[in-house]
């Protein structure tokens, strides 16, 4: 019980809170398996891949030092500040993560991330697929 509530101190140390959104980029991830199986001249081989897009972020982590992290874009949410000062990130998230490896941590924990900021502070260098045309 214990090693639950240090990792959910650790959860809430790390994703708690508000935190300053510096830099984003979008990007696509593939990943590609192959198995199968052999015995004698009869066998089997079957494969699959994956194409999913992930978004790169740094942001201010509660102890004043910034991280790089990503999600997959279905993961993130827009809100629009008109007077949000700087761009912020808040986590939801619900299940404890028993990693020390941060990103470990937000893949196992985080639900969604939700950005704030005003419509004109919004990323123009970030060509998100909906916007290539």
């Amino acid at each position: 019980m214990s090693y639950n509530t240090s990792a959910k101190t650790r959860a809430e140390n790390i994703l708690n809170g508000e935190h300053k959104l510096r830099k984003m980029t979008e990007r696509i991830e593939q990943n590609s398996q192959l198995s199968g199986g052999f015995f004698l001249f009869i066998g089997q081989l079957s494969g699959a891949r994956e194409t999913k897009i992930v978004v790169k972020f740094a942001w201010e982590m509660n102890d004043g030092t910034y991280a790089i992290s990503s999600l997959p874009l279905e993961k993130n949410r827009m809100k629009f500040n008109e007077s949000a000062e700087v761009p912020t990130v808040k986590f939801q998230w619900e299940k404890y993560g028993h990693s020390r490896e941060l990103q470990t941590l937000i893949n196992e924990s985080v639900e969604f991330m939700l950005i704030t900021c005003k419509e004109s502070d919004w990323p123009v260098n970030i060509k998100l697929p909906m916007n290539q045309k």
